[in-house]
């Protein structure tokens, strides 16, 4: 295995702290001693990603790593020596060196110490075509489940986490083991709710009503979010922040238009003598009227599609329209005179070029 911290991680250096702890939580899990029972080259590789770990995501000892850009220089010592160092500090191994025996850390030895953010809430909203062409702006109540933290306490004993780590000391080999908090039950916070709690009540949680602003811009799509902070998962302890609110929207179908990007398809029904002779016809356009006669087509195809410019949904964050598009459903009748085909044929031939 390499010897560059950032290699061991399957970064590059410029990863950042995220890539960084997402990489060490996939090997960690992939090379875990529980799962590789005897396996000797695993239980190497789990001593490496431990290490890579702990460095990179301590501030002092990341930017003495970065300086040097050498593993062996880091500290005035090796691998080992720095992930002796890193569970020293922690008390990890206590004033031992390598007995044989546990050594515990609590669930933020292979974490820092800076606050957890809670987790996003994501949620759909139903919005028609008309909310599209206008565009929202309108204060809606969202309504948010509280943990009370006069009544919820983080666990210290895991200091909030959930996990407990350990570190078994085998000769020159370390192997970590997680495992529940039995204190708190993985949870990482004690409740302790008393009735007299003006917040709670004594039930531990609480519903909290916040106004929010909903602004969603004339011409959005399906892929359109808005992100109301801190309005996600609500914090349990004093040791995370609250997550985010996303809303996705999902559009709903129009009675009268199909949409396809800015542009709108509408279909209208009209007979064989009116696609001939034309015939004024009106389209419901959200909050107006489209007048218009069929003769400025010509004389009508059934299934074409005739075009209206600037007659469809706004270009967001623009002035300007997309296009709608006509198709015509022509009704044939079928022929009860065929006596009168010839003078139809030449009344035809003088009314049209």
């Amino acid at each position: 295995m390499s010897d560059n911290l950032y290699e061991i991680l399957g970064l590059n250096n410029q990863a950042s702290q995220d890539e960084i702890k997402s990489a060490y939580k996939k090997l960690a899990v992939k090379f875990h001693p529980d799962k590789n029972k005897g396996n000797q080259e695993a239980e190497k590789k789990f001593k490496d990603i431990s290490n890579a770990y702990n460095v990179l995501t301590n501030d002092n000892e990341k930017q003495k790593y970065d300086n040097d850009n050498n593993p062996q220089h880091h500290g005035g010592g090796n691998r080992d020596d720095i992930f002796e160092h890193f569970f020293n500090n922690r008390g990890g191994f206590g004033g031992g060196g390598f007995g044989g025996g546990f050594s515990h850390f609590h669930g933020g030895g292979m974490r820092n110490n800076e606050p957890s953010k809670c987790e996003t809430i994501n949620k759909i909203i139903n919005i028609t075509l008309d909310d599209v062409y206008d565009g929202i702006n309108r204060t809606m109540s969202i309504s948010i489940k509280k943990y009370c933290l006069n009544c919820n306490k983080k666990c210290d004993i895991c200091d909030g986490r959930g996990m407990i780590q350990q570190v078994k000391n085998l000769g020159i080999f370390q192997q970590i083991f997680s495992s529940t908090c039995d204190n708190c039950s993985g949870s990482g916070t004690i409740i302790s709710a008393k009735s007299s709690c003006s917040d709670c009540k004594g039930k531990g949680t609480y519903m909290k009503d916040n106004n929010a602003s909903l602004i969603i811009p004339p011409g959005i799509d399906e892929n359109f979010k808005t992100v109301f902070k801190d309005l996600g998962e609500q914090p349990k302890n004093s040791n995370s922040t609250p997550g985010d609110l996303i809303f996705n929207f999902n559009i709903l179908e129009h009675k009268h238009f199909v949409r396809n990007g800015n542009d709108l398809h509408y279909k209208q029904d009209i007979s064989f003598i009116d696609s001939i002779l034309s015939k004024n016809i009106s389209i419901p356009y959200f909050k107006e009227t489209i007048n218009i006669n069929t003769k400025i087509f010509g004389v009508l195809a059934n299934g074409k599609k005739y075009l209206l410019e600037g007659k469809g949904l706004p270009i967001i964050n623009t002035k300007n329209k997309g296009n709608m598009f006509i198709e015509f459903n022509i009704t044939y009748p079928k022929m009860k005179n065929e006596e009168n085909i010839n003078e139809l044929r030449k009344l035809l031939a003088i009314t049209f070029y």
